[in-house]
Order: C-alpha cells, then sequence, then structure tokens
C-alpha cells in the first residue's frame, strides 16, 4: 500500500509536475497543500502539521542547532536567489560603496530570515563588512503585517531591535530614519524617493561576477521530511529526491524551446544560454556533493551572525540515505 504524505511547497515550474502528478513519487500518495511561505514555514516549526513541507534554510539550521526540528532534510532546493539586489540604500549618506555602511542603521524585516543572512553574509565575505558592525531594525516593511514582532536571541556584539509600534521601515527609509534597508523585494519607497537606491546599481552584473569567482548560487529554501517517517521508511528520502528532481530536470529543460516558446517570455532562450555559459548545464542543481560550498556558506553565516551558538555540520542537516547525493 502507498505511503500518504501531506506535501506543502510552492508551486514553482520545477515543482509543479509533482504537484499536479505528471511525475509520480514512487511508493507514496501525495496530498499537496497550498499555502504561502509564510504560513507554511509557521506552521513547520510550531505544530509540524505537513509531512513534508518547504522550509526556510535559516530558520531550519537554526532549529537544528538547538535540537528542535521536527524535520530533516533532502538536498532539493526549491528557492535560490542572489541577494545582491536586496540592499537598498539612501545616497545622501556618504554611502559609495559596501564598506561605507559600518556603523550605519539599517532595516530588515526579519533579522533571521534566509535573504538577509545571505546579503550579510555576501557583504561579510566580499567586503569584510559584518553583521556586527550595523544597527538593525525590524520591522514590517511597507504595510503592518504582524501584530507581534520578535528578535532571535543573540550573543553580546549585535544591535537588533524591533522598531516603535505602527512604524514601517519603508517610511523610515524614505524619512531618513534608517539608511539603508535589506528586503527580498523593493520596497515602497524604492519607486518613490529618488533618494532611494540599490547598494548595487547593476546588481545582475555583481551577482554574476560573484558566481564566476565564488561558484555559489545561493540557496533560500530546502524540502524537509518529517523526521519519524524517515526513521520509518527511509526509502521516502530517496523516493522524493528522485521526483523532485526529475521535475525540475524537465522545467529547466522547457526553458530551450526557440521553435515555439514554452515560457512567456521572447528572449527566454538567449537567457537560458547565457546562463548555461556562465553557471554549467545543471545550473539549478540537487544533492549534497554539488553544493556543498553553497550550504557551507548558510551555516557559517549562522555561527557568524549569531543564530547558532555552533557550526552545524553537513551531516545534521540532511536523511541518511541521501548524504551520498
Amino acid at each position: 500500500m502507498a505511503l500518504r504524505l501531506t506535501i506543502a511547497c510552492g508551486d514553482y515550474d520545477r515543482t509543479r509536475r509533482v504537484i499536479d502528478g505528471r511525475v509520480a513519487v514512487l511508493g507514496c500518495t501525495p496530498e499537496f497543500v497550498a499555502a504561502s511561505h509564510e504560513e507554511m514555514f509557521a506552521r513547520a516549526f510550531t505544530s509540524a502539521d505537513f509531512d513534508v513541507t518547504e522550509l526556510s534554510f535559516s530558520r531550519y539550521i537554526a532549529n537544528t542547532a538547538r535540537g528542535t526540528s521536527p524535520y530533516i532534510g533532502i538536498p532539493v532546493f526549491t528557492s535560490r536567489v542572489f541577494r545582491h539586489s536586496a540592499i537598498y540604500i539612501r545616497t545622501d549618506r556618504g554611502i559609495a560603496r559596501p564598506e561605507d555602511l559600518r556603523g550605519r542603521r539599517a532595516g530588515v524585516r526579519e533579522y533571521a530570515n534566509t535573504a538577509s543572512l545571505v546579503a550579510r553574509g555576501m557583504l561579510e565575505d566580499e567586503y569584510g563588512v559584518r553583521a556586527g558592525d550595523l544597527h538593525w531594525r525590524v520591522g514590517d516593511v511597507d504595510h503592518a503585517e504582524r501584530e507581534n514582532i520578535t528578535v532571535p536571541e543573540l550573543p553580546s556584539g549585535f544591535d537588533v531591535q524591533v522598531v516603535g509600534a505602527g512604524s514601517l521601515l519603508s517610511d523610515m527609509l524614505a524619512a531618513g530614519e534608517l539608511d539603508l534597508l535589506v528586503d527580498y523585494q523593493p520596497p515602497r519607497c524604492f519607486s518613490e524617493n529618488q533618494a532611494i537606491a540599490r547598494l548595487f546599481p547593476d546588481h545582475e552584473a555583481a551577482e554574476r561576477d560573484y558566481f564566476a569567482r565564488t561558484g555559489i548560487f545561493p540557496i533560500m529554501h530546502l524540502i524537509g521530511i518529517r523526521r519519524s517517517i524517515v526513521e520509518r521508511e527511509p526509502w521516502v528520502a530517496v523516493s522524493l529526491l528522485r521526483a523532485f528532481t526529475e521535475a525540475k530536470d524537465a522545467a529547466i529543460a522547457d526553458l530551450w524551446s526557440p521553435g515555439a516558446l514554452k515560457i512567456s517570455l521572447p528572449w527566454v532562450s538567449e537567457e537560458f544560454a547565457r546562463t548555461r555559459h556562465l553557471m554549467g548545464a545543471d545550473f539549478w542543481p540537487y544533492g549534497i556533493a554539488v553544493n556543498r560550498a553553497a550550504i557551507e556558506s548558510l551555516t557559517r553565516y549562522a555561527h557568524a551572525q549569531g543564530l547558532t551558538r555552533r557550526r552545524v555540520a553537513i551531516e545534521e542537516l540532511f536523511a541518511g540515505p541521501v548524504l551520498a547525493s
């Protein structure tokens, strides 16, 4: 009898064939749950509602370090994004280069989310600007989303505080109460205020150069399986990895269809060719070996930025049956 699994994950081109059943999860009958990322992550780390779920990588590392994660990962990386584009500055504060960020007041929606973790890690690796060199202010960005905003417990040396009730980070940046803002999407003030610009104006060029030198395509999310399921049915980890990999490979193949475009962008085939030239044929790889540098960068960042009291090992993050992937 097939094992029934509830699965919560984003509806991406790379997951859609598993969601709609075109790619089977061998030995399993999946039941997919539609939910926003925030809902998925909250439910995963509080009530562990799903058998299989997409996880915030930074929160997963922190929970693993504390020994409180109900999930164990498989190297299916559903979200990956370079984060040079995520840093917005005021142009009237003498910030001409990343090194000028030291001592500044920076807004961030959540200190512990993966987008800000990666942006801060890149700043330290590339420019020597550490998380502790800035004053971090945490709050909602463009509109009120949360009744209660908390910050993680951090060691000494980090100034991370919640902004006042009713304050929005986009408004604070526009008003000059912040020097910069780190966010995974452009804040409202970016289009409304000429004094707001990206720290890296040509962020794509900076990100391509970063990849060419480091080989790192930053990972944001991964898939986790309830630990009790893997302990009882270890084959499930392999079956899910195979299914998600097959679906992702098919989605990548769809990007190259110059005869009749499958993706509704006029020059998608040209961009596909440029990306492969820089990043290789499998530019969105799953598995541990090929992603080791990207995974280790996240565990290093989490420790350096105070989110974990120790460096988490890769072997702690992934299910035993897929460690050789």
